[in-house]
């Protein structure tokens, strides 16, 4: 699923609706865009929360907005002058002005950070979302390979402006970052930032609570911990990074299928079956159990390349004369 962001006029609208300017023409416009989609609406309401506990939380006072819209016209009028920038094709000054209304008045950085990115960094954004186990490459503007993880989701600009590569991921995906020393790679996950100039690694972040982990291929990766006084490690080949709520780490890593999702090269040595079937679940997206303790401490020696879930299971099977009865997206093990 591809969705694009890229109509930047609806920032007015919602900051014009905010300031209680928009017209009732506006105001139907805006009712329609954020009816569009889920995303639309999420983010209109993301402004609207924000909004309501600030007004909750802080006094509010009176204020020049007139005078603080010229003081911010001057600095942003100044660095146009310095970096000689003309190429815009919608009315910053008025999406500004509306914004630094709100800025000002409420205190409401959210709204004003989302435009001056969106506007002065980067043209237009591009959310990618893995719905299925197939086309799940991506290529970036700057020739990074990104491969998503079925139900993950990335997103990025269409331009990669600035001195950086800023990216979001939700969920699972692998990077081979292309090389480029003036602007490190960097990729926005819950409470973590991962930073590189040019490396292959896996970062996984649907796990448990707000949890991160980062597998390195090759080169060096930089894990930060947002909001934290030991708040970054350097991670090498071979070993894992780790993020939780308390703590950052790393350790070797001992997981011979951590990209068994991507490659489907599966490897078990004397595995407990348990293990191997919540392996099996991840890589093949199915949940597969049993009730029987004793097929669970069953131990599965043997390798399968690009096998399909069902010639998996039947060499389990046979192995261990067992027989699976398959219910929608579940499969249940059973003795024969």
């Amino acid at each position: 699923m591809l969705v694009k962001t890229n109509d930047i006029k609806y920032w007015d609208l919602i900051a014009k609706f905010f300031a209680n300017e928009c017209t009732d023409k506006e105001v139907d416009v805006l009712n329609q865009w954020i009816e569009q989609s889920t995303e639309h609406k999420n983010l209109f309401n993301d402004v609207k929360n924000d909004l309501e506990i600030i007004n909750k939380y802080t006094a509010m006072e009176r204020v020049n907005v007139d005078s603080a819209w010229d003081n911010l016209k001057s600095r942003i009028e100044a660095d146009e002058q310095h970096e000689e920038k003309k190429t815009r094709t919608i009315n910053f000054n008025r999406v500004l002005k509306y914004a630094a209304m709100i800025v000002v008045v409420a205190g409401l950085g959210f709204l004003f950070n989302i435009i001056y990115q969106e506007n002065f960094g980067y043209y237009s954004f591009t959310e990618y979302t893995a719905d299925n186990e197939m086309s799940n490459e991506i290529v970036l503007p700057d020739g990074t390979k990104v491969y998503l993880n079925e139900n993950s989701s990335l997103k990025y600009p269409d331009e990669f402006d600035g001195t950086q590569r800023k990216v979001k991921l939700t969920g699972e995906a692998f990077f081979d970052v292309a090389k480029n020393k003036e602007k490190p790679f960097i990729i926005d996950v819950k409470n973590a930032e991962i930073r590189v100039l040019g490396t292959s690694f896996n970062v996984r972040t649907n796990l448990n609570d707000s949890d991160v982990e980062v597998y390195v291929e090759t080169g060096m990766v930089e894990v930060y911990r947002k909001k934290s006084d030991k708040n970054n490690i350097l991670v090498d080949p071979g070993n894992v990074g780790i993020v939780t709520k308390s703590e950052i780490k790393k350790q070797k890593n001992h997981d011979p299928n951590v990209l068994a999702w991507k490659t489907k090269n599966i490897v078990f040595r004397e595995e407990h079956l348990v293990n191997v079937f919540n392996t099996l679940s991840r890589v093949y997206h199915v949940d597969i159990h049993s009730d029987n303790e004793e097929i669970l401490n069953y131990r599965l020696t043997s390798t399968f390349t690009k096998q399909d879930i069902e010639s998996v299971m039947e060499v389990i099977c046979v192995t261990f004369n067992l027989k699976v009865d398959y219910q929608n997206n579940k499969i249940i093990v059973l003795k024969n």
